[in-house]
C-alpha cells in the first residue's frame, strides 16, 4: 500500500493518544516550584509562631507560690530551681522565634552550604545525630 505525502506516519500503536508537550510540562514544574517555594517561605514564620507559643506556655505554667493541685490537697511549692530552668528554656525559645524571623534565608543557606564544604565530616555527623534525635522524637 502506498503512502500519500500528506499522510502522516503514527508511532503510536496503543490507545495511548497523549503527547508530550515540553512547554507545558515545563510550564506545570515551574508552576510547581513556584507554589513549593511560596509554601516554604512560609515555614519559618510558622515555627516561629509556634515557638513563641510554647514560650508563653512555659511562662503561664509557672505555679503560684502555695498553689494546689485541683482535687488535692497537695501544695505545689515554688522551687527556685525549676522556675530558673523554665524561664531560661522560655526565654531561649522567643530569640530563636525572634532569630527565625530575622533570618535571611539565603544567607542561612550559603552559611550552611560554605561549612559543609569546609567541614564535611563534622557536618554528616551533625546531620546523622540530627537525624537520629528526630526519629526517636517521631517514634514516641
Amino acid at each position: 500500500m502506498e503512502r500519500l505525502d500528506n499522510e502522516s506516519i503514527s508511532t503510536n500503536t496503543g490507545g495511548d493518544e497523549s503527547k508530550i508537550d515540553d512547554g507545558g510540562v515545563s510550564g506545570r514544574v515551574r508552576s510547581v516550584a513556584s507554589s513549593v517555594k511560596q509554601k516554604a517561605s512560609t515555614i519559618p514564620a510558622m515555627l516561629a509562631d509556634g515557638l513563641e507559643a510554647g514560650a508563653e506556655a512555659l511562662r503561664q505554667r509557672r505555679p503560684s507560690p502555695n498553689a494546689t493541685t485541683p482535687g488535692t490537697s497537695v501544695a505545689i511549692t515554688s522551687d527556685s530551681s525549676i522556675d530558673a530552668v523554665t524561664d531560661s528554656l522560655a526565654t531561649g525559645m522567643q530569640s530563636s522565634a525572634d532569630w527565625l524571623r530575622d533570618a535571611d534565608i539565603d544567607k542561612l543557606k550559603s552559611g550552611v552550604e560554605k561549612q559543609v564544604k569546609e567541614h564535611p565530616a563534622r557536618s554528616l555527623l551533625v546531620a546523622l545525630g540530627a537525624g537520629y534525635l528526630i526519629g526517636k522524637i517521631l517514634r514516641r
